[in-house]
């Protein structure tokens, strides 16, 4: 009995210990900071598209944001990250050095959480494909020991004639190709806008066809892999095109294309290499948007103001992942936890989970710890109580995502 009480007390303390979360964000901007054809100042102003990305990073809250279609311009990029993401006191993000040429991508990153090692660039058409390795800002990064992330940034050619897929493929096997030869693996992600029409192209068999000595290859987090185009089926991820009727400068036609993605490496799925993926969605899509606008039907999956600002700034919407680390971040210390989000452990046949006054839990997912969902809650309440009572015992992964935009991970041993 007392060995029991031991073993108790050792994986309560042990597994009680501060997790982190990354949360990833990508977007297709839609020319910003950069007239084209019939995207003007008129229909698609920069300082209207700040107010907008304001809006929507306020609501995401990204640890990582990775962009298309940004003006090719010191300036432009800067722009984004003095305009947009460091104000109101705010001064965590940081940027990469610039490269690109027409239309440029772009990595922006909380560094309280996160630096960059070292960038890259693969030589693809139209437009370049940008490699960044960054590191966690582990608590143990004193002691040299730390975990790397690899985001490759790609913007596919568009366009459905044979002549644009050719192209597609090309850039696609000069990626796989760099993957090869720098025997990269590990945490690696590729996101962008792919302007993929189906899962038979060969830009999407090349990536996830095993490459190189190390048989490195990318994988579908969501595991949806079909014919994307106008597939009623897969209306849930469609990430493409907001608008129905035109402005001159939004594509039209409603959501009816998977054009963005994020892949990720098989550790990001399995987690052996200190980071997991715990979730992937396309931000306000609901599922009704089926050759639809976003904003037409009424669409609640986000507040009023950021649905706004999605339908106005863009015509992609943009893409949004949770990376779970076992490890303390610095910007995500035990001591600033532990006051926003209370709850009990180890628990019994109950998840009690309270936040303070003005905050309230919008979704609740308990997972085993191999990553299986299995409780799920969503609402509005301040209080959760999770009835956990027909689950085995042993210890489990909670993902609180409150009101604020903020997300917390936090381990929870079930007893009898």
């Amino acid at each position: 009995m007392k060995f029991i009480f031991q073993l108790l007390i050792f994986l309560i303390l042990s597994f009680g210990a501060a997790a982190d979360t990354l949360t990833v964000m990508h977007y297709n901007l839609m020319y910003y900071d950069r007239e084209y054809e019939e995207c003007t100042a008129a229909n698609n102003n920069v300082d209207s598209k700040d107010e907008y990305l304001r809006t929507i990073i306020g609501y995401a809250r990204p640890d990582i944001l990775t962009v298309n279609e940004v003006n090719a311009s010191v300036s432009s990029v800067e722009r984004i990250r003095t305009n947009v993401l460091n104000i109101n006191g705010i001064t965590k993000y940081k940027r990469a050095n610039f490269s690109g040429s027409f239309l440029a991508n772009m990595i922006y990153f909380n560094s309280e959480k996160v630096e960059l090692k070292s960038q890259d660039v693969i030589p693809t058409s139209p437009r370049e494909t940008n490699v960044y390795k960054l590191y966690l800002k582990t608590s143990s990064l004193v002691q040299g020991d730390t975990i790397f992330l690899y985001c490759m940034i790609t913007h596919l050619k568009a366009g459905s004639d044979p002549s644009d897929e050719d192209d597609r493929t090309a850039a696609s096997a000069a990626i796989m190709s760099y993957l090869a030869s720098s025997n990269l693996n590990g945490n690696v992600l590729l996101m962008g806008d792919m302007n993929l029409y189906s899962a038979e192209e060969g830009a999407f068999v090349n990536f996830t066809t095993p490459t190189g000595i190390n048989q490195f290859r990318f994988y579908d987090p969501l595991s949806m892999v079909g014919d994307w185009h106008n597939n009623y089926s897969y209306r849930n991820i469609h990430t493409q095109s907001t608008h129905t009727t035109s402005d001159g400068c939004h594509s039209t036609g409603g959501m009816d294309d998977r054009f963005d993605f994020i892949l990720s490496s098989s550790s990001l799925t399995t987690g052996n290499d200190g980071l997991k993926i715990t979730s992937y969605k396309t931000i306000a899509q609901d599922g009704n948007r089926f050759n639809e606008s976003l904003i037409n039907p009424a669409n609640y999956s986000v507040p009023t103001d950021v649905l706004s600002a999605l339908y106005n700034n863009s015509d992609h919407l943009p893409l949004k992942m949770s990376l779970y680390s076992d490890f303390s971040l610095h910007s995500a210390t035990k001591s600033n936890l532990v006051p926003k989000l209370v709850f009990n452990n180890p628990a019994n046949n109950k998840l009690h989970v309270h936040v303070p006054e003005g905050i309230s839990i919008v979704t609740l997912n308990l997972y085993s710890i191999t990553g299986g969902k299995m409780l799920s809650y969503q609402g509005a309440e301040p209080v959760v109580d999770m009835d956990i009572s027909g689950l085995s015992l042993g210890i489990y992964i909670a993902e609180a995502t409150l009101s604020d935009g903020s997300v917390s991970f936090f381990k929870v041993l079930k007893i009898r």
